[in-house]
Parts: C-alpha cells; structure tokens; sequence
C-alpha cells in the first residue's frame, strides 16, 4: 500500500494562487470604488450639517461663524473642527464678511482616489468640481482648517463661476 503525503503538490498551489489572484483583481477596485463614494457622499452629508449649524448660529447671533465657533456652541463635532473625516479635509474660505460663509471639503488623498471637491455657501447650495488638488500641503501638525491647504480653485463665490462649479443640491 503506497502512503500518500498531505498537502498540495506545486501544480495545485499555483493554480490556487491564479485563482486568488485573479478574484483580487477584480475585486480590489471595486472596494476602492465603494469607499469613495461613500466618503463623498459623507462629505456632502457634512457640509449640510454645517450649513444647519450656520443657520443655528445666525438665527441665535445674527451673524456667521468660522468652525472654532461653532464647535464652542456645540453646534459641530470635534472631528469636522478639526477639518479632517472620512477622508475629506473641510475647512473654510475667507468671504470678507460675518454676513456670508464658504466651506470647502478636498479628498485628504486626492491623487490616490480621484475625489470630488465639494464647497457650500450661505446660499444653500452645495457645489461640486473635480480639480488636482494633488499638491497641496500634506496634512501635518501645524495644519488649520480653512487656513491652509485651500487649493487656488475654490472661490467664495461658486455661484460666479459655473463653468467650474456644478451645483449639486439647494
């Protein structure tokens, strides 16, 4: 009676690995694919709480806030404060004025994932424009939101510049 050994022969081993490899790459992108959309469709969802909180804010002083404000009402979390979630970096584009706002949101790895950019205004209305914002400053300790890393793209008024700017939602 001859023994036979356990395990698999080369053979089979490579045809294991050809499988495998050839079901990752197929489903790879399709993960990459999911988890953008899911983190524009967060970025939208978090400019939105924004402009809600703006609407609070103005209702109750008269005026607009930046993000430090409007976390010290409690009208924000931390992490949007802070300027970075779900893979977007939010932060807030000087107007000129207490009367009117601007937030912006840019892929933290845009470049990596391709993201949208999105922006809302006083206005109501969110705005979105596909731009390299590729080589703006990594996010490192020193970065403020709003402050730095705004790409020269974004204005505060994107209502003026519809041929970049389409307006998504009101």
């Amino acid at each position: 009676m001859a023994v036979r050994k356990k395990g698999l022969a080369s053979a089979e081993l490579m045809t294991t690995v050809a499988v495998v490899a050839i079901v990752a790459s197929f489903a790879i992108p399709n993960v990459m694919k999911t988890r953008m959309t899911a983190n524009e469709t967060s970025a939208v969802g978090n400019l939105r709480a924004l402009m809600s909180a703006q609407t609070n804010y103005m209702n109750r002083y008269g005026v607009y806030a930046d993000l430090n404000e409007l976390l010290t009402e409690r009208l924000i979390g931390v992490t949007l404060a802070n300027g970075v979630k779900s893979g977007y970096r939010f932060g807030e584009l000087d107007t000129g004025s207490r009367f009117t706002y601007c937030f912006f949101a840019t892929p933290s790895d845009d470049g990596v994932d391709d993201g949208t950019e999105y922006c809302v205004t006083h206005a109501g209305t969110i705005y979105e424009a596909d731009f390299d914002t590729s080589g703006m400053m990594v996010l490192g300790t020193n970065w403020t939101p709003g402050k730095d890393c705004v790409p020269e793209q974004f204005t505060a008024h994107p209502e003026d510049d519809r041929d970049v700017w389409t307006p998504i939602s009101q």
